[in-house]
């Protein structure tokens, strides 16, 4: 600070030249707004740091993950099934129902075929898919020949597979030991 001398009319006046300002050392009192807004910042740029660094994990993780395919099996499930009796043998689609049901198949509904009891060999169809792959599970499991697997799409009937037992019924596997 420089002290300088004025002249006012017979009096002295001593003035101080102010030097220019400098930041004062005590803090500047901060609004709740503005540490709430840097809390803020600072908690979004954490959260971007744990995103980024869970995508990179993940990116570099996946490579032994083996990819889904669109031509393989579809994912496993219980295979819902329908029995219908074509042949007339009274309790047969009962005991074709108990096997499956064994066997791990969701037996969903047994009765007699609409058609009437003339059909002569067994029929599988697969209601979901055209590549029969539930109905050949099933087919495997009574040991029916794949020529009578059959595709026939019914979205509407909330199951997969139906079975219309025909006259050939000796030739079903319905025994784990046969």
């Amino acid at each position: 600070m420089v002290r300088r001398r004025r002249n006012t009319g017979g009096r002295t006046q001593t003035t101080r030249k102010h030097s220019p300002k400098r930041p004062s050392k005590r803090r500047k009192n901060v609004s709740l707004k503005e540490r709430f807004l840097t809390t803020a910042i600072w908690g979004l740029g954490l959260i971007n740091v744990a995103l980024v660094f869970s995508f990179m994990s993940n990116f570099f993780s996946a490579d032994s993950e083996q990819p889904l395919s669109m031509n393989g099996p579809p994912p496993v499930r219980r295979i819902t099934v329908e029995v219908l009796n074509a042949c007339g043998v009274q309790g047969l689609a009962n005991d074709v129902t108990q096997y499956l049901r064994q066997q791990k198949f969701d037996v969903v509904s047994v009765g007699n075929f609409s058609g009437g009891f003339n059909l002569d060999k067994t029929l599988i169809f697969d209601r979901i898919s055209l590549d029969c792959y539930n109905a050949k599970k099933v087919a495997e499991a009574l040991d029916i020949e794949a020529n009578q697997v059959v595709p026939e799409l019914e979205s509407s009937l909330q199951l997969m597979v139906t079975v219309i037992i025909g006259k050939d019924y000796r030739e079903l596997k319905l025994s784990a030991g046969r």
